[in-house]
């Protein structure tokens, strides 16, 4: 997603600038490139529909998986509800329409009509498959699209809407204020008790954790289900991004609350290492073990009674408290400008939109190679993230495609002015 990389300010006062947010932003979306790249060597992966499967299976890239998936999205959209703010104070209804509709449908019509079909090529042609590929449209999907991995756009831009007619019908969200007021409310007071507490992570995963449990077939494995083949996102994920959107959305007002996770980043993130041991272990550390026979086929074996209740709760209490914990950690380890953390948060979006096929490429040309995980991994990202970032750098930064994505051309040069920071940036909106 497109986000400002600044806080709106008052006329003639400085903007107060978060640089440890935009470094998340673009660790997150890198973060992407390596959740993808473990795809291939996660044992009994291939039975939710991924089409490569490497012959050098990995129960610690699983875990890694499994980790990572907790918190990435709702990261992503807690900074869009954040920066999304930001953008609203300062373009109005109608600029912020505008602005949102060129950062967001754009990125994802070029990828959907560019990147898209090379998926569909490596898996259908090169690879030769045709039942996986069928698997990778649900039959539960209600409107069916292969969005693949750019669906994140589709569910941020129909949130954004749905702050402008909430705004605008319901008045949930007002316009004017400083950053910092208190107004707002009262869910507004509410949700300020909440933080006060520190009960945010409980909060905010119970929505997650009820639309879990009710989530016919919901096994751990799964998480949020990803609506990558359909443009009718299921309810667990509808909720648990709008949750963290909405939040996001609060905080940007009532900024205070940051602060206090920077202070708090080492406990969140120690406990949340604590909830995800404990969850992997009840829902099993790799797919394979969650394997059992369906009407004579192989399938992962969907959670239920008390396994699926906990299960449920810690999936969503995990991915909140690494969510707190390193938004904390990156305000506290990077508050100041970098010029190479700003040129990769710069790069990050593109090499998001089209990363996936060369990764898929590579695990194709590694999958038979008769030598351990641990030197194709990262073989993978060793040949994958430079060609992505030369590519950024000769084929984007300074072209039509660099102002589509980052709302202006830069020069191939790394920043040198804090000042002069992006119109707008993706980070928190890819998945």
């Amino acid at each position: 997603m497109a986000i400002p990389a600044q806080a709106a300010a008052p006329a003639g006062a400085p903007a107060e600038r978060y640089h440890g947010l935009d470094a998340l932003r673009g660790f997150a979306l890198l973060l992407g490139v390596l959740l993808h790249a473990t795809l291939a060597f996660i044992p009994g992966f291939s039975y939710t529909g991924w089409p490569i499967v490497d012959n050098s299976p990995s129960s610690p890239l699983a875990f890694a998986y499994f980790v990572i998936h907790l918190f990435r999205m709702p990261v992503f959209f807690l900074l869009a509800g954040f920066f999304g703010r930001m953008q609203y104070r300062r373009l109005k209804a109608r600029g912020f329409f505008k602005e949102r509709s060129k950062r967001i449908l754009l990125p994802l019509l070029f990828g959907t009509l560019l990147v898209l079909p090379m998926n569909v090529i490596l898996i259908a042609v090169v690879l030769g498959i045709k039942g996986p590929v069928d698997s990778l449209v649900p039959a539960r999907a209600i409107v069916p699209v292969p969005l693949a991995h750019l669906w994140f756009l589709w569910v941020l831009y129909w949130l954004y809407v749905a702050v402008l007619v909430g705004h605008k019908l319901l008045g949930l969200f007002r316009k004017g204020g400083a950053a910092g007021s208190q107004g707002g409310g009262a869910l507004e007071r509410a949700v300020g008790r909440v933080c006060a507490l520190g009960l945010e992570p409980v909060v905010l995963a119970l929505p997650v954790a009820v639309c879990l449990w009710f989530f016919d077939q919901w096994h751990l494995w799964e998480g949020l289900p990803t609506p990558n083949t359909d443009l009718v996102p299921q309810l667990p994920t509808t909720v648990g991004y709008a949750v963290a959107f909405s939040f996001g959305w609060y905080l940007q007002k009532n900024p205070g609350t940051l602060q206090s996770w920077r202070r708090r980043w080492v406990g969140y993130v120690a406990a949340a290492v604590v909830v995800t041991v404990a969850t992997a272990a009840l829902g099993g550390f790799d797919p394979q073990s969650s394997l059992v026979t369906i009407d004579g086929q192989l399938a992962l074996e969907p959670l239920t009674g008390g396994t699926k209740a906990l299960c449920a709760l810690g999936y969503g209490l995990a991915g909140w408290l690494w969510t707190l914990g390193l938004v904390g950690a990156a305000l506290h380890f990077f508050a100041g400008f970098s010029p190479l953390r700003r040129y990769i948060a710069d790069a990050s979006y593109w090499i998001y939109i089209v990363h996936m096929p060369l990764v898929m490429a590579l695990q194709v040309v590694v999958r038979h190679w008769p030598v351990h995980w641990a030197l194709k991994y990262p073989f993978i990202l060793a040949v994958a993230l430079p060609i992505l970032f030369l590519s950024y750098h000769y084929l984007v930064r300074s072209t039509w495609i660099g102002k589509m994505l980052n709302g202006r051309r830069y020069p191939r040069t790394l920043p040198t002015d804090p000042a002069a920071r992006p119109a707008v940036v993706v980070g928190a909106d890819a998945s």
